[in-house]
């Protein structure tokens, strides 16, 4: 019979198993939000609830936070931050179950990509209405349609920008670290490919099409990356040395806590406490310096790195 000694090391052993790497995993989410998303998709897989089930209720509870951080009220905001941090488990649990179950799909990758910008989406709106009646600091004037401008600014511009450079850069490393296995990486063409296909059924396009469009805006950003990538599928990954892959990881490795940064936590705690403190225009100054510095830092030296890699390997 096995002692709760035992028990509690199988439970972390797969527990660890679910995590995609620990070169990408950030405190917080280690000490928090995976043992709490491994809990929850052990009941999803008791239960046999698909991972993308839990990416819809991932997105109703993040879409649903949006309402609360509305009000000024801070019972209403605290709602919401727990609303927020619970559709963050789920969106943890998701993955951890499509690990567990080996249920990986296209579909679910896309689905989970976008599940962020659902969350912001309903949380930029909320803003929005919460800034509107309030005065710019050291001045008369109230928010009103400036708050709404640099609201709209830093979700569609920095927001995007930064999350969608975090995502690519993350799913490179995974690419590379775990080449042979199963990975998340593809390529705007190949997702052009599927959609003129006609054959495929209308909803499985449309999807395909805005993944795509989402992919293809990551290519744009990266011209550097691009030419790698370009290089290595001519040659063919199986042809690369084994230092080809220690250099790009000892490269990107350093990248890494930049695009947690840039992902989910450091914004979920910036605007629980903007929110908290009654000062949402915080949150959105934070978003489009700090993070908008962070974001560039990251991306000039992916690209640098990028170049080094296809001069010592390709040119």
């Amino acid at each position: 019979m096995a002692t709760p000694d035992t028990r509690w090391r199988q439970f972390f052993a797969e527990m660890r198993s679910t995590y995609k790497s620990m070169d990408t995993e950030e405190t917080w989410d280690i000490w928090v939000v995976r043992p709490i998303g491994f809990v929850e998709a052990c009941l999803f897989r008791k239960l046999r609830i698909h991972p993308n089930t839990v990416t819809i209720m991932s997105i109703l509870l993040g879409v649903a936070s949006g309402y609360f951080f509305m009000p000024s009220n801070k019972v209403m905001v605290l709602i919401g931050t727990l609303l927020l941090f619970f559709a963050n488990t789920l969106d943890s649990a998701d993955g951890q179950l499509a690990r567990m179950t080996k249920q990986y799909t296209l579909f679910g990758r896309a689905l989970d990509g976008l599940a962020g910008e659902f969350w912001f989406t309903s949380i930029y709106i909320g803003i929005i209405i919460r800034m509107y009646p309030l005065t710019i600091p050291f001045t008369e004037m109230h928010w009103a349609w400036v708050g709404t401008l640099f609201t709209v600014f830093s979700g569609l511009v920095c927001h995007s920008t930064q999350a969608a450079l975090a995502d690519y850069y993350r799913v490179l490393h995974l690419h590379f670290l775990n080449r042979h296995g199963y990975t998340e990486l593809t390529s705007s063409t190949t997702l052009q490919a599927e959609v003129a296909d006609t054959t495929v059924p209308y909803l499985e396009r449309l999807w395909k099409r805005i993944f795509c469009g989402y992919t293809r805006n990551q290519e744009r950003m990266t011209p550097r990356l691009q030419q790698l990538l370009q290089a290595i599928e001519e040659r063919g990954e199986e042809s690369l040395p084994e230092a080809f892959y220690e250099e790009y990881r000892a490269y990107s490795l350093p990248l890494m806590p930049y695009t947690n940064i840039l992902s989910f936590n450091t914004r979920f705690f910036a605007l629980a406490i903007s929110m908290f403190l009654g000062m949402p225009w915080m949150y959105l100054l934070f978003e489009c310096t700090v993070l908008c510095a962070l974001a560039f830092y990251m991306h000039h030296r992916h690209e640098r790195f990028c170049t080094k890699l296809y001069q010592k390997y390709f040119d």
